[in-house]
């Protein structure tokens, strides 16, 4: 049986914010076309044919989820799943306005739905109208505070440029053993386009054409190995030592050291 921590769709790569040190380079890139309802079924129905169970399926974004016009659509479609996931989970900036549909869909599948609401402080009154929107709702709600004094994760960390720093094997290994997706979330699963990656940076560096491809890396749930060999290789890559990505990664993913965090959300002019 194979079961995944976290399974994330990037919904949208879409955002009203420039944030400098936005960890998807949405900024400093063009946008994707939003996924369609027709390519997150089909995702999901390979996924799952794959997978058991997981316990967080995570509706994202390389920008902001909130965004997307159908959000509501892949929010019924996902809880076509829900036998198979402990938890729904819907990421937001907490700067777009909810509008009745999509609150209705959210308070309806409240049971299984958690709705993270990361707050930077851009639009104060904003944020706290949505946090009291939902949770009045009785939404489950996970509310980040990037802003001020004791911010969420003692604030961001910078990944660095898409260069290559030559590591030796031990310093990708301890690169890819301390980083907080593999010492915390035991792997940030992800797709935009049916090739799930381990991290943000190896799914994001690859599809922009910022990271060498390289197939050991992720699965590719459309192509024509067998589900034997799909759940193999999300074993094997969970299991991996490092993947290519920590090459071209800052390593500074869940450091400790607070010379290496930084102010959430500063906005690029």
């Amino acid at each position: 049986m194979l079961k995944i921590n976290k399974f994330s769709l990037v919904i949208t790569t879409r955002c009203n914010l420039r944030c400098k040190l936005c960890c998807e380079y949405v900024p400093q890139n063009k946008p994707f076309p939003d996924m369609t309802s027709i390519e997150a079924r089909s995702i999901l129905d390979s996924f799952f044919s794959v997978a058991d169970h997981v316990t967080t399926l995570h509706l994202t974004g390389g920008g902001e989820p909130f965004l997307h016009p159908k959000l509501t659509e892949l929010i019924d479609l996902a809880m076509l799943y829900s036998d198979k996931f402990d938890r729904l989970m819907l990421f937001t900036n907490s700067t777009i306005p909810i509008k009745p549909q999509l609150l209705d869909t959210i308070v309806r599948g409240k049971d299984k739905i958690v709705v993270q609401l990361s707050q930077y402080g851009i639009d104060p009154e904003r944020e706290q109208a949505i946090s009291k929107l939902l949770l009045d709702s009785g939404v489950k709600c996970k509310i980040e505070k990037y802003y001020g004094e004791n911010q969420s994760f003692d604030g961001w960390v910078d990944f660095g440029k898409w260069e290559l720093h030559s590591r030796t094997t031990d310093e990708l290994e301890n690169t890819f053993k301390s980083c907080s997706v593999t010492s915390m979330l035991k792997g940030n699963w992800r797709t935009r386009d049916g090739k799930v990656h381990w991290c943000t940076r190896s799914q994001r560096g690859m599809e922009l054409g910022l990271l060498p491809g390289n197939y050991n890396d992720y699965i590719d749930l459309f192509d024509e190995t067998t589900i034997a060999e799909k759940r193999a290789k999300f074993q094997r890559i969970a299991n991996a030592k490092s993947i290519s990505a920590c090459d071209y990664c800052s390593g500074d993913a869940g450091t400790s050291d607070d010379t290496k965090r930084y102010s959430a959300a500063e906005q690029q002019i």
